[in-house]
């Protein structure tokens, strides 16, 4: 096949996401009465989206309907399916009438149980980002394919699938995890041992680990940041991370510093947690005044 002419590639999940908001206090073993929304998510959709509104971007996922081609396209993301047959699948949350969530459920046996005989793209100098939901092998063949010429971004999805990336770390560019992930990953309960973890396993990976409202770290070589979010009324936590994780990798694409970068992907996540969603370019930056960054100490 051709080359791609979008920076940004992406392989990984897209299908439908549907929220259940209790209308009153849980009663287990009951039913409940609740409201439901839906929307379009995929941890990778959820990040292309972020980036398509910056710029053009390319996906790779299982074939949906035509409905969801023409959604993605309105997103500014160029679609390819990996094969013919369209695949159920979703994800739904339960929150409860504070929009604390509760339970997630993941319906993803689509995606862990789809093969791909052959890879034959032509990709130079992309970000080719691949979230987890594609089984082990899948995504192994991708990493081990085009490391050499791209720059290899992984983004954690969930502490049940990271350990598919763990024979792969020194193909991999920019590994984004939350801290749950991360200790998933290296069994170590403590961010800062985790991290020194991870750089030994991987001198040259770039790392960010998010932790919810408290600080959200980055290295970069043997430079380690921090930022730490302002204090803020959450109303929609659900997302927050790949928002952050679509500002930091757009920005970072700019040859902007990771201080930047990453000042901009936490001020993102706030904003999206107070469900302001659809927020300027201005307004981001007016969000960056609340956040406190810091230079760590660190000593592999």
């Amino acid at each position: 096949m051709g080359q791609f002419k979008n920076k940004f590639i992406f392989f990984g999940a897209v299908h439908q996401d549907f929220v259940f908001k209790l209308k009153n206090d849980l009663i287990k073993y009951r039913t409940n009465p609740i409201s439901q929304n839906e929307s379009y998510g995929g941890v990778a959709h959820n990040v292309a989206k972020i980036i398509g509104s910056y710029e053009n971007t390319n996906f790779l996922s299982l074939q949906t309907d035509k409905e969801t081609h023409k959604y993605l396209n309105s997103q500014n993301i160029d679609f390819t399916p990996l094969n013919k047959k369209i695949e159920k699948r979703f994800y739904g949350i339960l929150i409860d009438k504070h929009q604390k969530l509760q339970l997630g459920l993941a319906n993803t046996d689509a995606y862990e149980n789809f093969t791909l005989n052959s890879i034959n793209f032509k990709f130079i100098n992309k970000s080719i980002v691949l979230d987890l939901n594609f089984p082990m092998i899948l995504i192994s063949k991708i990493i081990k394919k085009y490391h050499k010429n791209n720059n290899i971004v992984i983004c954690g999805t969930s502490p049940f699938k990271v350990w598919k990336i763990k024979n792969n770390l020194k193909k991999i560019h920019t590994l984004i995890l939350n801290k749950e992930e991360l200790y998933s990953l290296t069994n170590i309960r403590n961010i800062i041992k985790s991290i020194k973890y991870i750089r030994l396993a991987s001198p040259d990976i770039t790392l960010v680990v998010s932790n919810a409202d408290k600080k959200t770290y980055a290295l970069e070589k043997n430079k380690l940041v921090s930022c730490k979010p302002p204090k803020i009324n959450v109303v929609n936590e659900n997302g927050a991370g790949d928002v952050m994780t679509g500002i930091y990798l757009y920005f970072m694409s700019k040859n902007d510093s990771i201080e930047k970068a990453l000042t901009l992907a936490v001020a993102a996540g706030a904003l999206h947690a107070q469900n302001k969603i659809n927020f300027s370019f201005n307004s981001l930056k007016k969000e960056t005044n609340k956040i406190i960054l810091k230079k760590e100490k660190f000593d592999v």
